[in-house]
């Protein structure tokens, strides 16, 4: 979880900072965690022994560059501290709505009620007159959690978790290279990334390290839990992330942002379920 929340900031940091555009920090990201994926698949037996085999995770693939590129884009129009919030609102009613219909979970009134507290807790950010933020970013920021939890539901269902990280990386890193030509041809900026620490070094750290290592981690621990609890269990991130934001990106808190805040935060909470019997 401090992973996923430090992403959400370095990427802020790097986008607002202009250390990099925003299609060229996603392709260098998943490349370089594609990189990361199949040096561990070179140096440890074992490690995702089918990941290259047959066909990529196309489905998975797109939904990991759904989430990708609207996380990269949406950074541009909205602070890292509500844009986080609006982030996970969307993760947790994206999870539960899967719960309810593939896994069969029965939504109780007080799971409802904390849906309800966490769309109230957006419009409330969207509409409440906070610093920097802007419709589009909250629509991409709603978009990327929408993706992401639709990614992290189907990941459950893959038979391996590093092969499915590896697959659902081959085709984010591939798609982006083949587009990457054609854009600089359209709009030659969009392929800029500083040569600094803070720049493609913070985009290879995010890359190898709190995205692709993380992400195996985070699938395998999916397959022992529900979508909804999988919702719940990252709590903890927009915690972080809105922490994170207003103390190393000097972002402002205001009396709106606390209140839409607290209702997201306590719409995951309330949207909790049990655990399953072992």
């Amino acid at each position: 979880m401090l992973a996923f929340a430090g992403n959400s900031v370095m990427t802020r940091y790097i986008i607002v900072g202009g250390l990099a555009s925003p299609y060229l920090l996603t392709t260098v990201r998943f490349a370089s965690g594609l990189a990361m994926l199949l040096l561990l698949r070179t140096a440890i037996p074992g490690f995702a022994p089918h990941s290259l085999r047959g066909l990529p995770d196309l489905v998975g693939g797109f939904l990991l560059g759904a989430y990708a590129f609207s996380i990269s884009f949406g950074y541009v129009f909205i602070p890292a501290a509500a844009g986080t919030l609006v982030f996970y609102a969307f993760v947790i009613l994206t999870m539960a709505l899967f719960g309810v219909l593939h896994d069969g979970d029965q939504p109780t009134l007080r799971s409802v009620a904390g849906q309800g507290l966490a769309v109230l807790g957006v419009v409330v950010i969207t509409f409440g007159g906070i610093r920097d933020v802007s419709l589009p970013g909250v629509l991409l920021m709603a978009a990327t959690g929408a993706s992401w939890g639709l990614y992290s539901a189907h990941g459950r269902g893959a038979g391996d978790a590093r092969a499915y990280t590896v697959s659902t990386f081959l085709v984010v890193g591939v798609v982006s290279f083949a587009f990457a030509p054609i854009l600089n041809v359209l709009k030659p900026d969009a392929l800029s990334i500083q040569l600094t620490w803070n720049g493609l070094g913070l985009a290879l750290f995010m890359g190898m390290i709190s995205t692709a290592l993380s992400y195996i981690l985070w699938h395998m621990t999916l397959r022992r839990i529900t979508a909804s609890q999988g919702g719940i269990v990252q709590l903890l991130v927009p915690v972080l992330a809105s922490t994170m934001g207003i103390l190393l990106l000097g972002e402002h808190i205001t009396i709106t942002l606390a209140l839409g805040g607290a209702c997201v935060l306590a719409g995951i909470y309330l949207n909790r379920v049990a655990p399953r019997s072992p």
